[in-house]
């Protein structure tokens, strides 16, 4: 790698690490993003926790705890994908950016990801209440594997819901569109139900969700079950296709935008 390629390297990962946290900071002052991130997953645990009570399915409570918490994540991620390319055409920061010579891609993708992360405060909230309030033993049988599991199930939903933003680029309803999609992840990604209980076909559609492997990786390093090393692979390969179409629709929607003037959609 030559001299000029590492010193590019290492300044779009020092823009993406800035972005993220100056993100990160923002969306800590937000009481929605609190509220949706780290409220809502304790609601939901609580929910289940006293519909499953008495159960003896085996690492039960911790698949419904760590189901709550992801059910948080991707509403939090959600919301922020769908309204990252909106608060940028609101505050009219949107055309110069994409003006700019840098990549679309590398100007929202630190959204969606921040968004994401912050998941990661209500998955972690959800655990230490579920252990506290309902007795569910915290213990991982991979610890280190269901950290990893975790930095690769914010990619895979931060990446996830840009893919969705970016489809609806051109759209001002774009926040309504993206939100359509917040259940049928719950469901397709056994976030809400197992995946075994849905229909044959759309299983399929299921295992094309990196946030299904995701499930499966932190599941099964939690409790030791199934493959996560494998699962954890798989949505990191499902990651980079989602960079590529992402990447695709953008270059897309950016030349229609340039070409008929219309990216502020005023």
């Amino acid at each position: 790698m030559t001299t000029t390629a590492q010193g590019t390297l290492r300044s779009t990962a020092g823009y993406l690490l800035r972005a993220w946290m100056m993100e990160l900071r923002q969306l800590l002052h937000s009481r929605m993003y609190i509220f949706v991130s780290v409220v809502l997953p304790l609601i939901f645990a609580s929910m289940a926790f006293y519909m499953f009570r008495g159960s003896a399915r085996h690492g039960g409570q911790v698949s419904l705890a760590l189901s709550a918490g992801l059910m948080g994540m991707w509403s939090a991620t959600l919301l922020g994908s769908g309204n990252a390319i909106n608060r940028l055409r609101w505050t009219q920061l949107l055309e110069p950016l994409i003006a700019s010579p840098r990549s679309t891609f590398l100007v929202t993708v630190p959204y969606t990801v921040a968004t994401a992360s912050l998941g990661v405060f209500g998955l972690a909230a959800t655990l230490i209440w579920s252990a506290l309030f309902f007795d569910m033993p915290l213990h991982f049988a991979h610890p280190w594997l269901f950290a990893t599991a975790v930095l690769v199930t914010v990619m895979a939903l931060g990446l996830l819901g840009l893919l969705l933003a970016s489809s609806f680029i051109l759209y001002p309803t774009a926040q309504s569109l993206a939100n359509f999609f917040e259940y049928p992840v719950w469901m397709l990604s056994g976030m809400l139900v197992p995946i075994s209980t849905l229909p044959g076909p759309v299983r399929v559609l299921s295992y094309a969700l990196a946030p299904t492997w995701g499930v499966k990786a932190l599941t099964g390093a939690a409790d030791g079950s199934g493959a996560p090393g494998l699962a954890v692979g798989v949505c990191a390969l499902l990651c980079t296709v989602y960079v590529g179409v992402t990447l695709l629709l953008q270059r897309r929607f950016e030349w229609l935008a340039r070409s008929s003037g219309t990216l502020s959609l005023q």
